[in-house]
C-alpha cells in the first residue's frame, strides 16, 4: 500500500484547491515558518478521523475552514482527500486505489467518503487498523513525537509495539467484544428482573387486559356511535351549506339583476340626457325660426299696410284725374259750345274773328304749353310716387328685417338668460358635487384610516388568538403529558398495592392468613395486614431496618389473639408454610431506650420508622436498643466496647445484641417488602403531586379557553368591523368615482354651455350691429320719403295752378 495523494480545499491556509502527489522514495516538504508545513500532517490526521480540536491547533472544529484575508472570502466548508494505491492486498479490499474524504461545514454538519461513498468513520478506522495508518499511529510522527515516545512509560510504548505488530485491531474487537458480553449480561439481569417483575404483575396485567379489552370494545363502540354522530353532523352541515350556498347564490344573482338594471338604468338616463340635448337643440331651432317668421310675417304686414295706403292714394289719384277729365271735357264741351257761337259770330263777326285770330293763336299755344307742362308735372308726380312707393317698400323691408332681428335678438338674448341660469345651476352642481366628492373622499380617508387601524387591530388580535391558541395547545399537550404519567403513577401505584394488599414478597404461610385460609369473612376483619404494609421508614434507611427486624418483617397484625391457634393448626393442617403473626395487645406498654445514642451511630432505628398507634409498642419492642451505623466496621467497633445495643448497618448488615453477626445477600422478597411500602409512599406522594399539577393545568386550559373563546370573539367582532369598514371604504369609492364621473359631464356641460353663451353673445353682437345699421338705413330711407312726399305736394299744387 503506497500514499498516492493529499488533496486539500479550503483547509486551514489551503483556500484553493492544493494536491500533494507523493512518489515512491521520500518526499520532503520544505518552506519558511508558517507555510503550512504543519497544517499538511494535520490534514492527513483530520482525513483519518482526528475528533480533538485543539490537537489540530484550533478551538472548534469549524476553525478548520480556511477564514478568508483581508483580500479574499472565507470559504463555506473545507475538505481533505487521501488517495493510496496497491490497497488490494493490504487491505483485503477489492479495489486497486481508496480514497478517503472528509468534510466539514461552518454549520458544524460533516459527512465522510470512501471512494466518494458516504459512510461512518468507524468504517474508515476499522479498514485502516493494524495497519499503521491511524489519526494516533506510529506511522505520523510529529514535532516532539519521537521524543514523546522515548521518554513515555513501558505501557504507553507498548502501544506503539502493538500497532506495528497489527494485534490492536484484535484488541479493539477484544474489547469491543467484552463491552458487548457486559452488556448482554446487565440486559439479562435486567430481563430476569423484568421477567420476575411480570410474574408477579401477571394476575393485574391479566385483569387490566381484561379491562383494556372491555375499554377497546367500548371504545370501538363509541367510535361507531361517534361516526353515526358526525354522519350525522354531517349531513346536517352540507344541507347547512347547500342553504347557505343556495342563499349566496341568489343573493350573488339578485346583485347582478340589481347591478343590471343600474347600468340599464345609467344608459337610459344617458339616452334621455342625449335625447333632451336633441329637444333642447330642436325648441332652440324652432324658436328661431318662428322668431324669423314673425318677422317675415311683420315685413309682409307692413307691406300689405303700405300696399294698401298707396292703393288708397291711387284710387284717389284716380277719382281726381277722373273729375279733372270730367272738368276738362266740360270745358271743351263749353269750348266747342263757345266754338260754335264763336264760328257763329265770325260769320257774323269776321272782323272780330281776324282780330281773334291772333288771340286764339295764343291761346292755342298757351293751352299746348300748360299740356305740356301739365304732362311734365305728371310724369315727375308718378316718377316721385313711385320713388316714394319704392321708399315705402324699402322702409317696411329695413322695418320687418329689423323687427326680425330684434325678435330673434330677444329669442337670443332669452336663450342666453336661460343658458346662464344653466350654467349658474351647473356651477352650482358641480361646487355640490365638489364638496360631495371631497366629504366622501374625507369619508373615504377616514373609512381608510379606520380600516388599516382595524386591519392592524385584526392582525394583533389574530396574532393574540394564535398565541391563545398555542397556549392553549401547550397546556392540551402539557396535560395529556400529566394524564398519561398520572395514568401511569396510577397503574404503578396500583399494581404496587394490590401487591402489598396481596402480600407479594411475603412467606406462602403469611399470604395465606393474609387472604383468610379457609374462612376469609371471620379472619380478614381481625387482621390489619402485613407488618411491612404498616411501617413507613425513611428511603435512605431501609436497608438498616429490613436487618434489623429480620422474620419479624414477615409478620401479619393478628388484632384478635383467640384466632391465633386456628390459623396455626390450619397452616400445619394444610401444609401452607409457616407465618409470622404480631398480637399487638401483648406489647400494651412500650419500651424506653435510656443509652445514649453512640458517636458513630446516625441514629436509633425506632427514630427512622412511623407506625401507627396501635403497632407503636410492638415496633419499639421490635426495634428496642438498636443503632443504625453508617458501615459494618464502625458497628464491630462500636461493639468491640461490650455494649448490650444491636447495630444495623446502612448496607443492611445487622449485629445483635448478642453479638451475632447478619449480612450478605438477601431474599429478594424479604428485602423488597419495605422498599415496596417506600415506593408506594414516594408514588403516592408523586401521584399527588402530579395530580396538584393536573388541576392546575386544568384550571390553566379552562382560563387559556375562556381567554381563547373571548380572543376568538374580540377577533371575530373586530374582523367584522373590519369588513364593514372595507365595505364602506369600498362604497366612498364606488361613490367618489360616480361623483367624479357626474362632475366630469357636468364639466363638459358647462363647457357646451359658455360655447353655446359665447355663440349666442356673438349672435347678440351681430345683431345689434344689423340693427343698429339698419336703423340707420331706416332713417335715411325716412329722410329720403319725407323729401320725396315734399317734392310730391309741391309738384302738385304746380300741377293744380
Amino acid at each position: 500500500m503506497h500514499l498516492q495523494s493529499l488533496e486539500l480545499l479550503g483547509f486551514k491556509s489551503f483556500a484553493d484547491k492544493t494536491i500533494f502527489s507523493f512518489h515512491e522514495g521520500i518526499t520532503a516538504i520544505v518552506g519558511p515558518n508558517g507555510c503550512g508545513k504543519s497544517n499538511v500532517l494535520d490534514a492527513v490526521r483530520w482525513v483519518l478521523g482526528e475528533q480533538s480540536a485543539k490537537s489540530l491547533r484550533g478551538d472548534e472544529m469549524a476553525d478548520v475552514i480556511f477564514n478568508g484575508t483581508d483580500t479574499r472570502k472565507p470559504v463555506g466548508f473545507a475538505e481533505v482527500s487521501l488517495t493510496f494505491t496497491d490497497c488490494a492486498g493490504e487491505l483485503d479490499v477489492d479495489w486497486h486505489d481508496v480514497r478517503v474524504t472528509r468534510r466539514v461545514y461552518r454549520d458544524g454538519n460533516s459527512e465522510y467518503l470512501l471512494n466518494k461513498t458516504p459512510c461512518r468513520l468507524r468504517d474508515i478506522q476499522s479498514l485502516f487498523a493494524d495497519t499503521g495508518v491511524a489519526r494516533a499511529a506510529y506511522s505520523m510522527m510529529e514535532q516532539g513525537k519521537i521524543d514523546m515516545v522515548l521518554s513515555s512509560r513501558p505501557e504507553d510504548r507498548r502501544a506503539v509495539f502493538e500497532e506495528a505488530a497489527g494485534i490492536t485491531k484484535y484488541k479493539n474487537q477484544k474489547r469491543e467484544a467484552l463491552r458487548k458480553l457486559e452488556a448482554t449480561e446487565a440486559n439479562l439481569l435486567r430481563i430476569g428482573d423484568v421477567i420476575k417483575e411480570v410474574k408477579r404483575q401477571i394476575g393485574s396485567l391479566q385483569r387490566q387486559a381484561g379491562k383494556a379489552r372491555r375499554y377497546q370494545t367500548l371504545l370501538a363502540d363509541l367510535r361507531t356511535l361517534d361516526t353515526h354522530h358526525s354522519r350525522k353532523q354531517l349531513e346536517s352541515l352540507e344541507t347547512e351549506l347547500a342553504q347557505c350556498r343556495a342563499e349566496i347564490a341568489r343573493v350573488h344573482k339578485s346583485e347582478q339583476e340589481i347591478r343590471t338594471k343600474i347600468d340599464m338604468s345609467e344608459s337610459e338616463l344617458a339616452e334621455r340626457r342625449i335625447a333632451l340635448d336633441k329637444i333642447d337643440t330642436q325648441i332652440a331651432d324652432g324658436r328661431s325660426d318662428l322668431q324669423h317668421l314673425q318677422s317675415e310675417i311683420t315685413a309682409h304686414q307692413n307691406r300689405i299696410q303700405v300696399n294698401r295706403q298707396h292703393a288708397g292714394e291711387l284710387t284717389g289719384l284716380i277719382e281726381r284725374f277722373r273729375k279733372d277729365i270730367a272738368v276738362a271735357e266740360a270745358k271743351r264741351v263749353q269750348q266747342e259750345k263757345e266754338l260754335q257761337s264763336a264760328n257763329a259770330l265770325i260769320e257774323k263777326t269776321n272782323g272780330v274773328l281776324q282780330a281773334k285770330e291772333a288771340e286764339f293763336a295764343k291761346l292755342t299755344e298757351l293751352i299746348s304749353r300748360l299740356r305740356a307742362e301739365r304732362r311734365k308735372h305728371e310724369a315727375e308726380l308718378e316718377k316721385l310716387r313711385v320713388a316714394t312707393s319704392k321708399n315705402e317698400v324699402r322702409i317696411g323691408d329695413l322695418e320687418g328685417d329689423r323687427s326680425g332681428i330684434a325678435i330673434r335678438r330677444e329669442a337670443t338674448e332669452e336663450n342666453r338668460r336661460n343658458l346662464d341660469r344653466a350654467i349658474s345651476d351647473a356651477h352650482a352642481t358641480r361646487n355640490k358635487i365638489q364638496k360631495q366628492i371631497s366629504a366622501a373622499r374625507a369619508t373615504r380617508e377616514t373609512a381608510r384610516k379606520n380600516s388599516d387601524r382595524l386591519k392592524n387591530k385584526t392582525r394583533s388580535a389574530e396574532e393574540k388568538f394564535q398565541e391563545h391558541q398555542q397556549l392553549l395547545a401547550g397546556t392540551e399537550k402539557k396535560l395529556v403529558e400529566i394524564e398519561r404519567a398520572l395514568t401511569e403513577k396510577e397503574s404503578r401505584l396500583e399494581i404496587l398495592r394490590q401487591l402489598d394488599q396481596e402480600g407479594e414478597g411475603l412467606a406462602q404461610g403469611s399470604q395465606a392468613v393474609l387472604k383468610g385460609l379457609d374462612n376469609p369473612l371471620r379472619i380478614q376483619p381481625a387482621i390489619a395486614g402485613a407488618l411491612a404494609s404498616n411501617l413507613d421508614v425513611d428511603p435512605d434507611y431501609i436497608a438498616a431496618i429490613e436487618a434489623a427486624l429480620g422474620q419479624n418483617v414477615q409478620a401479619i397484625v393478628l388484632q384478635d389473639v383467640d384466632l391465633a391457634p386456628e390459623i396455626m393448626a390450619t397452616l400445619t393442617e394444610k401444609k401452607l408454610g409457616p407465618a409470622a403473626l404480631a398480637i399487638p395487645k401483648f406489647f400494651s406498654s412500650s419500651t424506653r431506650t435510656d443509652a445514649a445514642l453512640p458517636q458513630t451511630a446516625l441514629a436509633w432505628a425506632i427514630e427512622k420508622v412511623k407506625t401507627p398507634d396501635s403497632l407503636a409498642s410492638l415496633v419499639t419492642r421490635l426495634l428496642h436498643n438498636v443503632a443504625i451505623f453508617r458501615s459494618l466496621d464502625e458497628a464491630l467497633a462500636f461493639k468491640k466496647n461490650g455494649t448490650d445495643l444491636a447495630a444495623a448497618t446502612l448496607a443492611g448488615e445487622f449485629v445483635s445484641s448478642e453479638g451475632v453477626v447478619f449480612g450478605g445477600s438477601r431474599d429478594a422478597s424479604a428485602d423488597s417488602l419495605l422498599e415496596r411500602k417506600a415506593r408506594i409512599s414516594a408514588l403516592s406522594a408523586e401521584y399527588s403531586r402530579i395530580c396538584q399539577e393536573r388541576d392546575a393545568l386544568l384550571r390553566e386550559r379552562d382560563d387559556a379557553s375562556t381567554q381563547l373563546e373571548k380572543t376568538r370573539r374580540d377577533f371575530e367582532e373586530i374582523r367584522a368591523h373590519h369588513e364593514i369598514a372595507d365595505r364602506e371604504q369600498s362604497l366612498s369609492e364606488n361613490k367618489i368615482l360616480f361623483l367624479e364621473r357626474e362632475l366630469h359631464e357636468i364639466e363638459q356641460k358647462i363647457e357646451h354651455l359658455r360655447s353655446e353663451q359665447s355663440t349666442l353673445a356673438q349672435q347678440i353682437e351681430v345683431a345689434d350691429e344689423r340693427i343698429t345699421k339698419l336703423d340707420q338705413e331706416l332713417t335715411a330711407e325716412r329722410v329720403q320719403l319725407e323729401s320725396q312726399q315734399a317734392q310730391q305736394r309741391a309738384v302738385e299744387a304746380a300741377r293744380e295752378k
